[in-house]
C-alpha cells in the first residue's frame, strides 16, 4: 500500500455555507424511514416548541460544498480512492436545525489510520464537520 500523507491530520478545508431547506428536511426524513411528524408535518411543527418543522439529528450529513474541488482531499492524500474508507463523521448539535437557517460548515481531518479488513489494508479518514 502506498504511504498516506499523515501530515494532513488537522488540516481544515475552506468553510462553506449551506441553507437548510424545508423540502430537503422532508426528503431526508423519508429517505431514512423516520416519519416523525416534527420532520414532515408543517402544522405539527408550527405548534411545537420550535415553531416549525425540525431536521433529524443526522441531517447535516447532507451538507455539501457545491463549489468545492471534490478531488482536493484525494490529491492531498496521494492515494487511489479505492483504498479509502470514510471511517466516521461527527456532528455537535445544540438545537435542531430548521428551514431557512444558514450553517457555516468546514471539514477537518482529525485522524488518518490504517485498518485491516478482510485481509486488505484500508485507510480510514475520520472527519469533523
Amino acid at each position: 500500500m502506498a504511504a498516506i500523507n499523515t501530515a494532513l491530520i488537522g488540516k481544515e478545508y475552506p468553510p462553506y455555507a449551506v441553507t437548510v431547506e424545508r423540502v430537503k428536511i422532508k426528503e431526508f426524513a423519508r429517505a431514512i424511514g423516520d416519519l416523525n411528524p416534527l420532520y414532515l408535518d408543517d402544522r405539527v411543527g408550527a405548534t411545537s416548541e420550535w415553531g416549525d418543522v425540525i431536521a433529524p439529528p443526522t441531517f447535516a450529513v447532507t451538507f455539501r460544498d457545491e463549489t468545492a474541488d471534490t478531488g482536493a482531499l484525494l490529491r492531498d492524500l496521494g492515494t487511489d480512492i479505492s483504498r479509502i474508507l470514510h471511517g466516521e463523521q461527527e456532528f455537535e448539535l445544540f438545537r435542531p436545525l430548521q428551514p431557512g437557517e444558514t450553517c457555516l460548515c468546514r471539514a477537518r481531518i482529525v485522524d488518518i489510520y490504517q485498518k485491516v479488513v478482510s485481509g486488505r489494508a484500508t485507510v480510514a479518514l475520520p472527519t469533523r464537520a
